[in-house]
């Protein structure tokens, strides 16, 4: 073989493995942002799951990211969030995605504290009486938003975990609420 042909063959494959990192970049860009779209629509871990999975289904037959984001928009109306919010989120998601790539690590590795919803909901779960999850602002914008009804989605996804989240500096708390004796006495009695 020629050196020629070795260089040839080595520009081929180099295109092949840019080509690959730019897809596994939009794939993960758009989980995230089905995650964020479901978690706002007040869907369960298991259905987030699904919903991103039918919707990267959908965007890997598009060559543009438009039918997608188009998708998560028309699903997002009825929640008031408009489409400028979507473009933002999945610009942020890209960056985090093509970090995660560049790095070589997982894009739910990158960074400290990273959460998905579904393994934020399970930690919450996990979570004994009065124990406290902390979560960086990062993590609080990317899954709740930075808008007027982020505010509300955190309190009643809290809400939904028995837990009272706090602001921080830099972080949000999420507190295990305490049961009172009653509860304790009789489980079957809902939380007020």
């Amino acid at each position: 073989m020629s050196s020629f042909d070795e260089r040839e063959s080595a520009f081929e494959a180099e295109l092949a493995h840019r080509a690959e990192a730019k897809f596994r970049v939009r794939e993960r860009a758009v989980a995230s942002l089905a995650q964020w779209a479901a978690l706002r629509l007040g869907k369960s871990a298991a259905a987030a799951e699904v919903l991103a999975r039918e919707i990267i289904a959908a965007d890997v037959a598009s060559p543009t990211v438009e039918p997608t984001i188009d998708r998560i928009v028309a699903d997002l109306i009825p929640a008031g969030i408009p489409k400028q919010e979507v473009r933002q989120a999945m610009n942020r998601f890209l960056a985090e995605a093509e970090a995660a790539e560049r790095s070589g690590r997982s894009w739910r590795e990158l960074g400290r504290g990273k959460f998905t919803l579904p393994e934020l909901e399970a930690r919450l779960e996990a979570l004994q009486n009065g124990a406290i999850l902390q979560i960086d602002r990062v993590d609080y914008e990317r899954l709740f938003g930075l808008n007027h009804v982020a505010l509300g989605r955190l309190r009643n996804f809290a809400r939904g975990h028995q837990c009272v989240p706090s602001f921080a500096d830099t972080a949000v708390l999420f507190r295990k609420r305490i049961a009172s004796v009653e509860e304790w006495r009789d489980p079957q009695r809902s939380p007020t």
